[in-house]
């Protein structure tokens, strides 16, 4: 499947921003199961560095100084999205990082007897990788279950306990609550944000999922109750949102501020 991005966050200001540093994950990675046909970026000034971090993502950093209203940061491009295949590349970093804690994948008390109880269910788990990902499915659908999807009940700071406790939340809290769970059974899993292409208006086109390894990456979206196909890009890797964020930053200046953000993907 060949499908066509175009993503534009754009922030406004109530006074002059005088600085900005912003990090940007906004290129999709090239890898077995997607070919980036074509990809550019439109980022404000001319101090831009491109890299790779410690997870192998493209990143882009840049600062901007002087007085403005506003700002625009503009992704766009066409990915070629291959039938499900296997991820086999452990990435450049240790299985074990995956199994790390973060603030917003570290579980409490009724989420850590949420899990124990629900794992009783599945004995020998990991002995079989047929048995875990029955667990696997089934957690995910015990978590969109018991966490629905709810548009604005969060924010991008909710940890995985809060949104569990709360009983609401978007994709970023459900793989946020899985990772949790995963870990908390010795699983190594990832946080992977992206581009999905759903004829769902409730979904946005910027989407979450999480990844297991179980001798390969198998890609868990709580969200939608599937693996991650043909309809899925891969923008970045990490252990949560903060790791993969499609754009984070800090400022001075600006006094209030004004967020939007369009994305759209299309089939071509």
């Amino acid at each position: 499947m060949i499908l066509n991005v175009e993503h534009r966050t754009s922030y406004y200001y109530a006074e002059p921003l005088l600085r900005s540093i912003q990090l940007i994950h906004l290129t999709p990675r090239e890898s077995n199961r997607q070919h980036v046909i074509s990809w550019s970026l439109e980022l404000p000034g001319k101090n831009i560095v491109t890299n790779k971090d410690s997870f192998g993502n493209i990143t882009h950093y840049f600062t901007l100084e002087g007085r403005f209203s506003e700002l625009e940061v503009l992704a766009k491009g066409v990915v070629e999205v291959f039938p499900m295949r296997a991820n086999m590349e452990p990435g450049t970093l240790p299985l074990e990082y995956y199994l790390r804690f973060t603030s917003l994948t570290e579980i409490d008390e009724p989420l850590r007897s949420f899990v124990d109880e629900f794992v009783q269910q599945y004995p020998d788990f990991k002995s079989d990788v047929a048995v875990s990902l029955n667990l696997l499915n089934a957690l995910s659908a015990k978590i969109l279950q018991l966490v629905p999807y709810t548009s604005g009940a969060t924010r991008a700071t909710t940890t995985a306990q809060e949104a569990f406790t709360l009983g609401a939340g978007v994709c970023q809290d459900h793989s946020h609550i899985f990772l949790g769970c995963c870990r908390y059974l010795g699983l190594s899993a990832r946080y992977v944000s992206g581009y999905l292409h759903t004829d769902d208006s409730s979904h946005l086109a910027s989407h979450a999922w999480a990844e297991v390894w179980l001798g390969s990456w198998y890609s868990f979206d709580v969200s939608n109750q599937c693996a991650a196909g043909e309809q899925y890009i891969e923008l970045a890797y990490g252990l949560d949102f903060l790791d993969s964020s499609p754009i984070r930053g800090s400022r001075i200046g600006g006094g209030d501020e004004t967020l939007t953000v369009k994305s759209l993907v299309t089939e071509q």
